[in-house]
């Protein structure tokens, strides 16, 4: 590529390759950081600072700076050479400063773009007009310091900008500024723009922007965290206050670097929905394990916040507002986003009944797309019955949809994600009018047609996968029922002339016999539980209760079973070595812990979801069509306004 970029050079004119030339090795000093070497370079060739098409492309000596500097934190000589070249009295390069690139990006909007809050400073300082030159796609430098995640930059650029820019909180460009926080997960920022700013959200485009925005990202809500158990507790323990405002009446004092936009004259007041640096700082010190998942609920709140602060800025009754907003109650329903639902029925009373183009409201799309705490949410919700006996494009009613294939993705094995297949169906079941259960939909087919043709392949998958864990879990049992059963034969100790055991009456003797006949009758009974698996019928509705209960009589009695086969191992070792070697026995009963602890440890997560998953109440709120019908409840899901004390 070098050879054919020369050689087309040597074809053109001595002083157009002489111009390749110096751009090529100006270009190799700034792509090695080497400053020194550049700053030279450039005051033997003073008129390069007004070239505007570097090696042929659309690009000035500052882009190029800001392009290849590799450490954009810390290379203050990188900062200071932009500031000498930029107040170069030689030449006037107020033009090279305002040229764009070919994306229409000026050398400010490269500095938001990677973060450089210094050299942001030297350019707005130079020529502050850059603060309101568009990129081909109409960003300010603002937008871009916001959409790439940059606060310090941001808070900088949003001091310097709005006073260059009429109106700019109320139109679009507050709109996009708030829409590109969340995008970057600087929701404190972003809520904290709210508080000053209330007029951002006073415009519907505005207002579409930042929820749509929103709904896209289920894990910045609670319900889409993944927290374990021990971090669970934490969470919920760990307390958060509502610190409403914070004065700083400094000027030059940034303010709080956590919770939002730094303090100057124009914002000596600023709201912090929930927490403080300091608080956040006390955590920190104090158990600083508990950071992550303090920070975490705060970005919870504040999400929640952001939405319940633009839902109560919509005007409702607008036909026109309604239709543009529903879209992302739409994609947050079908993401299983619930805090998001409820703000936006909180704020509307009639969330139920909006609908999309293929006449699915929030009720359907819960159903259609697995999404429970939604469905828990909204399902009691009085207008929701309504829903329940529409009918979509197809003429598929809900029963119809739930009919359709979504196996939920954080259920392991296919066996247990036909169980929650056919309890969404179930329960659908309950919910509708007896006469919309056997209704047929376009294609002249019934809801249980739907779901037995959408389920086929999985239900052979499920099959598959409980016969080969029936299979495999056998096996173990199987060999158990061996061992034990010869071992109840072959005592310790042996027997007398009559053939009664020498060691009977030693308490060792008896927790052997013990144990080892409740190793055997206990894996017999997982035996048999797993045979009956691998010779079931696999009809749908086994998979409901009739297999699941099976496997879990099967794994419970088999781990029994190697409990007490290990006991009875434990026992047999005391009593051979007892009279010498006592202390022997101690390790030798440790060790015999390890396999039992790891068939728990292995097993345990699958048992704990089938028993939660056949025996609990399970994931739903059930109600029946009775009940919605007659108005008898309001609400069974969290359907309510959450508050947090100050």
């Amino acid at each position: 590529n070098k050879s054919k970029i020369e050689g087309g050079q040597s074809s053109r004119d001595p002083q157009e390759h002489e111009k390749y030339r110096r751009h090529l090795e100006l270009y190799r000093m700034i792509q090695m950081n080497d400053w020194q070497s550049v700053d030279g370079f450039v005051q033997s060739n003073t008129d390069i600072l007004k070239e505007h098409n570097f090696l042929g492309r659309s690009l000035t000596i500052f882009h190029l700076i800001m392009g290849l500097l590799v450490d954009v934190e810390t290379d203050d000589e990188a900062t200071d050479l932009i500031d000498k070249l930029a107040q170069s009295t030689d030449v006037d390069i107020s033009e090279t400063l305002s040229c764009k690139d070919g994306g229409g990006n000026t050398v400010l909007s490269l500095c938001a773009i990677r973060g450089n809050l210094k050299a942001s400073k030297i350019l707005v300082k130079h020529k502050h007009e850059l603060l309101i030159k568009q990129t081909n796609q109409n960003s300010l430098p603002v937008h871009l310091a916001a959409l790439f995640g940059h606060k310090d930059t941001f808070e900088y650029l949003l001091e310097e900008t709005p006073g260059r820019v009429e109106n700019f909180y109320c139109g679009g460009d507050g709109g996009r500024l708030l829409s590109d926080l969340i995008k970057a997960n600087l929701y404190d920022v972003a809520l904290n723009l709210l508080k000053n700013h209330p007029e951002i959200v006073h415009d519907i485009d505005s207002q579409k922007m930042a929820l749509d925005s929103l709904a896209l990202k289920p894990y910045a809500f609670e319900s889409g965290s993944r927290l374990g158990c021990l971090e669970g507790f934490i969470y919920k323990c760990i307390p958060v206050t509502k610190q409403l405002s914070q004065t700083n009446d400094n000027p030059n004092v940034a303010g709080d670097t956590e919770n939002g936009i730094g303090t100057t004259n124009g914002h000596s007041k600023k709201s912090i929905p929930y927490g403080s640096t300091q608080q956040i700082t006390t955590y920190d010190a104090k158990w600083p394990c508990f950071k992550a998942i303090y920070a975490e609920k705060l970005t919870h709140m504040r999400t929640v916040e952001i939405v319940r602060f633009i839902c109560e800025n919509v005007i409702w009754t607008n036909r026109a507002n309604r239709n543009k907003l529903k879209g992302a109650l739409f994609t947050a329903t079908r993401l299983g986003i619930p805090e998001f639902v409820n703000e936006f029925i909180m704020a509307y009373n009639y969330s139920a009944l909006l609908l999309n183009s293929q006449n699915h409201g929030i009720f359907e799309l819960a159903v259609l797309h697995r999404r429970e705490k939604v469905f828990n949410l909204i399902h009691g919700v009085n207008s929701s019955y309504f829903s329940i006996s529409l009918e979509d494009k197809s003429g598929n009613n809900i029963l119809h949809l739930t009919g359709k294939s979504e196996p939920s993705r954080h259920v392991p094995g296919a066996a247990l994600k036909m169980q929650r297949e056919l309890q969404w169906f179930k329960l659908a079941k309950n919910l509708v009018h007896p006469q919309f259960r056997e209704a047929e939909n376009k294609l002249e087919q019934t809801p249980t047609e739907v779901f037995t043709k959408e389920h086929k392949e999985l239900a052979k998958e499920g099959e598959k996968w409980m016969k080969e864990t029936a299979s495999s879990c056998s096996v173990v049992a199987a060999l158990i029922v061996t061992v034990v059963f010869a071992a109840s034969f072959t005592v310790p100790g042996g027997h007398d002339g009559r053939g009664i055991p020498n060691l009977l009456h030693e308490p060792s003797f008896m927790i052997f016999a013990i144990s080892d006949m409740l190793a055997l009758f206990s894996s017999i009974t997982s035996v048999l539980m797993f045979l009956g698996i691998l010779t079931s019928q696999y009809a749908e509705e086994e998979f409901l209760e009739s297999l699941p209960r099976m496997l879990i009589i099967g794994l419970v009695t088999l781990f029994f079973s190697i409990a007490s086969m290990m006991v009875a191992f434990g026992a047999t070792v005391h009593i051979s070595l007892h009279h010498k070697w006592n202390l022997v026995f101690i390790p030798i009963a440790l060790v015999g812990l390890v396999p039992v602890t790891l068939f728990a440890f292995l097993q345990f997560p699958l048992l704990v979801d089938m028993c939660s998953s056949t025996y609990c109440r399970g994931i739903f709120i059930e109600s029946s069509w009775r009940e919605l019908n007659s108005r008898k409840i309001d609400a069974k899901g969290k359907y309510k306004k959450k508050s947090y004390q100050s």
